[in-house]
Order: C-alpha cells, then structure tokens, then sequence
C-alpha cells in the first residue's frame, strides 16, 4: 500500500501546506497563509525564517490531527532561495576532494556577505570537472523547523529542496532556444512587492552556475509586461547578457516563471500549485546532488529493485550450492557404509606344520645371506692372542619371529684364560659384529698339569653382526 504524500512549501512571502492520499493524486490544501510584516518598504529579512513561523507550524499540526490518513506520510519540502542561500564555487584543485570543496564553499558564503555557521548544512552539486559548482546552504533553523514536522508525522523528509534548483530540472525549461539558459522565477507576494530567483547556466548544462534573489517593487496598476521589464532590468544591472537567440534576429530573450496566485482558487496556489502541477517538476523522482535529504536515505525504486534482486540471487546460488554439498555428502555416507559392510577375507593363521617349514625356509635363507668371507676376516685372532678357531654354527633365529635375525656360535680354544678372555673382548669390538658373548668353556680331561703346549681351554662364543 502506498504512502500518503505531504508538500510543505516555505516560500518568501507565503506558507503552504497539502497532502494526498498517493502521488499522482490531487492534492488537498491544509494551510495558505502569509509571513506577516512583510511589505515593500520593509521585506522580510533573508535567510532567516519569519517569527511568526512557530505559529503557522502549531496551526498545521493542528489540522494534521485532523487527518488520520497522514499517518507515516512521504514528507516533500519546497524552500524558497530567500531562506537557502546560494553561492558559485570557481573551479581549482580543491574541488577534487569533497571535505576541500566544502572548505572553499563556506569561504565563497563568507565573500558574499552570508552568515553561515559550521551546524548549517551545505549541499554541492555534482557538475562535471572543471566546472564552477554551485553550494546551497540550508541553515540550521530551517531543518530544525523541518525536521519537527517529521517527527511529528512519525516520518522523516523524502526531498528538501530549493525553488531553483527544482525549477531548473524541470521540463518545462529543459530545452531553451538560447546559447546561454538564463531563468527568472518571480514568487508572489504582496501587491507591491515580489521575490525574484534569477538562475543562470551554460547552453544544455544541467548545473547551475549561479543564483541570485532580489525583491522588486511594482505598481498595482501596471500591467505583466512592465513586470518582465523590470526584472530585465535586473539581469542588465547583473551583467548577465545571453548570447542572442539566432531566430529572434538578435532579440535577448529568457524565460519568465511568473508565479503570481492570480484569482483565488480553492485548491494551492502560486509556486505551491506550479510544483505540484503536471507543468512543474511533480513527477520528477530525484531532484540531483542539491538536496538536503542525501541520495543514500531516500533509494529510488530501481535502486531498491536491483539491491533485492541481487540479494535473491545471491540467496538462491547458496541454496543452490548447499543442496549440492548435502548430496555430495549423503554419496560419500553410502559409499563408506557400503565399504564398512564388504567382507573382507581374513588369511587363516599357519598351521603348525607350515610353521616349521616357515622357520626352516627362513633359516636357509639367512644362512644364504650370510657373509662368510668377511666375518671369517673378523673372526680372525691378532698375533699375540693365541687362539685358535675349531669350528663354526650358524644358527637360525628364534621360531616365535620369522624376522629373527642368525647367530654365529664360534668354537675356539686357548692355552690359558686371559687369551680367552681377551680374544672375546677382541670380537665385542670388531667390526661387523655387534656382540660376542662367551656361552661356554671347559678344560680338556685328557692334559696333564704339567704338560707345555697344549690346550688349556676350549670355549663357545656366541656372536652377531650387521649387514
């Protein structure tokens, strides 16, 4: 369901309000009143919102009361340039950071005579490189009186905007015959005094690159021709000249936006009744860069379409990808499952008869892998040892390992115990054994005490190497 919408407008002499129930509706009047104190010898002061403003914004809430529909309304504010002020920033190397470009726009409000305060909120337009932009100031008072509006409609401002900025980008002048677009938009007021906003900018530029508001005074009796020629006179003073239009042999001309109320009518009137006319800038979504309400809190439509399209992209490829990932994951379950549940075949353990032949085939094969030739090196006695070898065994690994590693036992005898003793001690550190143990020794029945060169004792070594 749409939104109400409300228009404010805060012009130079009036104040007015409407609302309607959708945006292409016609709108209903609240309030149509005049800033009082206004006359021709004594204009209201500029850039600073009449006394009386509290009054009216009591007198509107009021009515509001009255109109349950308006409820969480689509607030759209139209302020006049007599309370926002304008200034043209010339172009330099400041303009390419935005916090510069601010600095050099409050300084060009200060040159003109603008009092503007660091809380007053100031706007840049976005015109092209090398361009002059133009700064709006939008002082403080104002958006507090704007603001207490919202918050009283349980809403917040869609658009703020001023009456220039809103013209200049409306259809109605966006395609002018002159080489230079130069408009005059003239605010109704009293009979004798009127509100001028003089825009000027460069042929098919949508940037303006100046404004100025200037107060004129008319006679009642004159008629609208002497109105134009008086804000004629005006540009002339300025020094705008528009280049002359080639179809109008050398005539000047520019546009007039006279928003004189005319006859009263039931419905708004004025400026009011111009923007919210099929000829005014009504159905215009975005009014650019100038106004108060920044682009990121008031998206337009197709931004917001393409935001949720996005996110429902990106919503369905995740689904997309965690389906995939569950079915992946259920084929990897089946196939473990179906792996855990195959029999594997379990080999059956030896029997003891393959057992012995298990140990015997291992036996001949370490005896096949043994190195005789370079342990009989190793077995062989240094000089002053007398021993001496009587034979060899080599005996297999244990039969509870397969793996076990032969054994050499050596048998040797020695006249006396210390050349046994040393000659084990000898094979403990030669190389490739690794040990050498002494298993056994006896001493031969058949020799005397007394007898010289015979054997004293015979002995078992038991020895191991390394490959």
């Amino acid at each position: 369901m749409s939104k109400p919408h409300f228009y404010l407008y805060l012009g130079a002499h009036r104040f007015q309000a409407a609302w309607a129930k959708t945006r292409a509706a016609s709108p209903q009047l609240l309030i149509d009143a005049p800033w009082g104190g206004a006359t021709a010898d004594a204009p209201i002061a500029a850039h600073a919102l009449p006394l009386e403003s509290d009054a009216l914004m009591d007198e509107l809430l009021a009515r509001c009361k009255a109109e349950p529909a308006l409820g969480r309304a689509c607030l759209r504010v139209l302020v006049s340039d007599q309370w926002a002020p304008g200034a043209t920033i010339p172009w330099d190397g400041s303009q390419y950071r935005h916090s510069t470009a601010l600095a050099a726009g409050r300084a060009q409000f200060a040159e003109a005579g603008h009092d503007v305060s660091g809380s007053d909120l100031i706007r840049l337009d976005d015109a092209p490189l090398r361009q002059p932009r133009l700064a709006v100031c939008y002082p403080l008072a104002l958006m507090e009186f704007i603001e207490r509006l919202a918050a009283a409609l349980s809403t917040s401002p869609s658009s703020v905007i001023t009456l220039s900025a809103l013209a200049w980008r409306g259809r109605s002048v966006s395609k002018l015959p002159t080489s230079e677009r130069l408009i005059a938009i003239v605010e109704p007021g009293e009979e004798a005094l009127r509100t001028t906003v003089l825009l000027r900018g460069q042929q098919a530029s949508e940037y303006i690159d100046e404004v100025m508001v200037r107060s004129i005074r008319v006679d009642s009796s004159q008629r609208p021709a002497l109105t134009a020629a008086a804000i004629d006179a005006i540009v002339q003073r300025l020094g705008w000249q528009p280049a002359p239009s080639s179809s109008m042999e050398g005539k000047v001309e520019y546009v007039v936006i006279d928003l004189a109320a005319g006859e009263r009518v039931s419905g708004p009137t004025g400026p009011f009744a111009w923007w919210l006319s099929q000829r005014g800038v009504h159905s215009a979504h975005s009014t650019g860069a100038l106004d108060a309400v920044t682009r990121a809190a008031r998206p337009s439509a197709a931004k917001l379409g393409l935001l949720l399209g996005t996110i429902a992209s990106v919503g369905l490829l995740f689904t997309a990808l965690w389906r995939t990932e569950q079915r992946l994951q259920s084929v990897q379950d089946r196939i473990t499952a179906q792996r855990q549940a195959a029999s594997v075949p379990v080999k059956p353990p030896p029997t003891p008869e393959q057992a012995k032949r298990i140990v015997a085939i291992n036996g001949v094969i370490s005896a096949l892998n043994t190195p005789l030739p370079r342990l009989l090196r190793a077995l062989q006695a240094p000089k002053d040892q007398r021993v001496a070898l009587l034979g060899l065994e080599l005996v297999a690994g244990s039969s509870t390992g397969a793996t076990a590693r032969p054994t050499l036992k050596v048998h040797a005898e020695a006249p006396n115990s210390i050349d046994m003793t040393r000659y084990v001690t000898f094979l403990s550190d030669r190389k490739p054994l690794t040990r050498a143990y002494l298993i056994r020794h006896e001493v031969p029945e058949s020799r005397s005490p007394n007898s010289e060169g015979q054997a004293a004792y015979r002995f078992t070594v038991e020895v191991a190497w390394n490959d």
